[in-house]
C-alpha cells in the first residue's frame, strides 16, 4: 500500500470514529445519567477524575468512542455519563447544550423531513445530533434524534392578557407537541410567566398512574393590577388534547413543595406555598390538594399563613398520616412589630384526613409580656384543668426575676406583674378555691397599692364572691375599666405583630369560666 493510500485510509478511520462515537447510547437516546459533549483538553482519565466515575464505567457506557484506535475524545461528540457524575459546575455547563425534546425516527424520515416537519434549520438539527450522524446521512426508523427548540416554534400562539389565558394556551402547545415539556417552557419563558428558580414546570402522575400530568407555577409580569398575583394549575392530556383541569388563584412568588402522596393515603397530592411581601416583611402560605375521586380537593384547614416562615415535609409524628407540614418563622423583621419569638407549628394529616394544626410552640424567651400571653392562652383552656396551668403561669409571670421588660413602656414590669397577680385571683376563683383567690386580691393591693387595677381587682372579687356569677362580675370589671383606660391599655400596644386587647379582655367570658 503506498502512503498515499494509508494516509486516505487514516483519514477515513478517524472520520467515522468521529460519525459513529458514542452511537450506541446516544442513537437510542438513552442514558442512565446526563449527555456530555466533549470539549478541547478533554481525556478519558480527565473526565473520570472530573465526574469521580472510572474510567472503565465511563468507557463501558459509550463503547464506540471507547473504539477510537488512538484512545482520544474528539471535540463535539457526545458521551452519556452514568448516574452517580458528579461534574463541577464549568464541566456542567458543557451539558446543557440549546434546549431540545427527542423524537424517534419514523420510516421516510429524513434530516430534511425533520427539520421541515418541526421548523428547525436542518445544519442546527445535524449539529444537534452528532451521534446520528452517518457517512450517507441517513437516519434510520427507531433512531432517536433530539430536535432544537426554536422561538419560531410557539410564536403563533397569543401570550393572553392574564394568566388563565395564558395557561389555556399552553395546553394549546401541548397538544400540537405531543406533550413535550421543553416546548412548554420555550412558550412560557417567551410569555415572563415562569416563577423564577421555583421549578415553574414539572411533570408528575396525578390522576392516572400512567400518564404524566404538568403542573405550572405562573407569575404574572404585570403584577399589581388588582388580580391574582400568581397561578398554580394542572394540565392533563385528554381524547381531544391537552385540558386544563386544575387551576388556582395565588397571591405571588409560587413554590412547588411536593408532587406525590405526601400523607400516605393512597392519593396523589400537590403542595406548594405562595409568598407576598410587603413593606416590613413576607407572609408564606402554604397549601395541599389532593386529588380524589376525580377531583382535586383543599387538603387542609385553616390558616396556614406565617411570617418569614421556612417550610419543610417531616416524619415526625406517629399519629400522623405520612408527612407533617413543618412551618418556622413568625418573625417580623420591624421594630414597629414589638417583641416577638420564633414560631414553630406542625401540621399534620390525621387517618389520612385534611392537614390540621396539631402544634404550636414558642421558642424560649425571657420576655415577660410573652409569659402574659402563655397564662392567658392557658386561661382561655383554664376549664380543661381546673385552671392549674393557669395558676402556674400567673404565678411564675408574678415572681419570676429572670423575666424582664422587652417594650418601650416605663412601668412595663410592675405593670404586667400586677396584672398576672389580678388573672391569678381570677383563675383561682374560677377554680373554686376562694382563699386563694382573696390571698391574690391581697397580695395585688399590697405590692402595687397605687395601680388602678389593684382596685378593678378588689370590685371585681366583691361581687364574684357574692353573687359566684362569672358575666356579673366580669361586668363590674369591665365598667371599671372603661373609666379607667390604664387598666387595660398597657396591654392594648405592643406591636402590631402581637395581639390586640380591649377591656372587654380583661375577664374571661362565663362560658369559658365553667369548669
Amino acid at each position: 500500500m503506498t502512503t498515499r493510500s494509508l494516509r486516505f485510509a487514516l483519514i477515513l478511520l478517524l472520520a467515522l470514529s468521529v460519525l459513529l462515537a458514542g452511537r450506541d447510547a446516544a442513537a437510542q437516546g438513552t442514558c442512565s445519567g446526563q449527555w456530555y459533549r466533549v470539549q478541547p483538553g478533554d481525556s478519558w482519565a480527565k473526565l473520570a477524575q472530573r465526574t469521580g466515575l472510572s474510567v472503565a464505567a465511563l468507557k463501558a457506557a459509550n463503547t464506540a468512542a471507547a473504539n477510537h484506535p488512538q484512545g482520544w475524545l474528539l471535540v463535539g461528540q457526545t458521551l452519556c455519563l452514568p448516574a452517580g457524575a458528579a461534574l463541577s459546575p464549568a464541566a456542567a455547563e458543557a451539558t446543557a447544550g440549546p434546549p431540545a425534546f427527542p423524537v424517534t425516527v419514523r420510516r421516510g424520515d429524513s434530516w430534511a423531513v425533520l427539520a421541515g416537519r418541526y421548523g428547525v434549520n436542518m445544519a442546527a438539527l445535524q449539529a444537534a445530533n452528532p451521534q446520528a450522524m452517518r457517512a450517507s446521512q441517513v437516519l434510520r426508523p427507531g433512531d432517536r434524534v433530539l430536535i432544537p427548540i426554536m422561538p419560531a416554534m410557539t410564536e403563533r400562539y397569543d401570550c393572553g392578557e392574564d394568566l388563565a389565558a395564558t395557561v389555556r394556551s399552553a395546553a394549546q402547545v401541548l397538544t400540537e407537541w405531543n406533550g413535550s415539556s421543553e416546548v412548554l417552557q420555550s412558550f412560557l419563558a417567551r410569555c415572563g410567566v415562569l416563577a423564577g428558580e421555583r421549578g415553574a414546570v414539572q411533570e408528575a402522575a396525578l390522576r392516572d398512574a400512567g400518564a404524566s400530568d404538568m403542573v405550572l407555577a405562573l407569575v404574572d409580569p404585570q403584577a399589581g393590577n388588582g388580580g391574582p398575583l400568581g397561578v398554580l394549575a394542572v394540565l392533563s392530556a385528554g381524547p381531544l388534547g391537552w385540558e386544563v383541569v386544575y387551576q388556582s388563584g395565588l397571591a405571588a412568588d409560587v413554590d412547588l413543595l411536593a408532587l406525590n402522596d405526601v400523607n400516605d393515603d393512597g392519593h396523589p397530592d400537590i403542595v406548594w406555598s405562595d409568598t407576598t411581601c410587603g413593606a416590613r416583611a413576607c407572609f408564606t402560605t402554604v397549601h395541599v390538594s389532593s386529588y380524589v375521586d376525580g377531583d382535586f380537593r383543599t387538603w387542609i384547614n385553616g390558616s396556614t399563613t406565617l411570617a418569614s416562615a421556612g417550610i419543610t415535609l417531616e416524619d415526625v409524628m406517629p399519629q400522623g398520616s405520612g408527612q407533617e407540614l413543618i412551618m418556622r418563622g413568625g418573625v417580623i423583621g420591624a421594630v414597629a412589630a414589638g417583641p416577638q419569638r420564633a414560631i414553630e407549628a406542625t401540621w399534620a394529616s390525621l387517618a389520612g384526613g385534611p392537614y390540621v394544626l396539631v402544634q404550636q410552640s414558642y421558642a424560649p424567651s425571657f420576655c415577660l409580656y410573652h409569659h402574659i400571653l402563655d397564662a392567658d392562652a392557658a386561661m382561655q383552656v383554664g376549664a380543661q384543668d381546673s385552671y392549674a396551668a393557669a395558676v402556674r403561669a400567673y404565678r411564675a409571670a408574678a415572681d419570676d426575676a429572670r423575666l424582664v421588660a422587652c417594650w418601650i413602656r416605663p412601668n412595663e414590669v410592675d405593670e404586667l406583674r400586677a396584672y398576672a397577680l389580678y388573672r391569678l385571683a381570677v383563675a383561682h376563683a374560677y377554680a373554686g378555691d376562694r382563699a386563694a383567690a382573696d390571698a391574690a386580691v391581697d397580695e395585688l393591693g399590697s405590692r402595687y397599692p397605687n395601680d388602678r387595677l389593684a382596685e378593678l381587682a378588689r370590685l371585681w372579687w366583691l361581687s364574684y364572691r357574692t353573687t359566684r356569677d362569672a358575666a356579673a362580675a366580669c361586668a363590674v370589671a369591665e365598667a371599671f375599666a372603661a373609666r379607667q383606660p390604664d387598666t387595660w391599655q398597657r396591654l392594648a400596644d405592643y406591636g402590631f405583630a402581637n395581639p390586640a386587647f380591649t377591656a372587654e379582655m380583661l375577664c374571661p367570658p362565663e362560658d369559658a369560666a365553667t369548669p
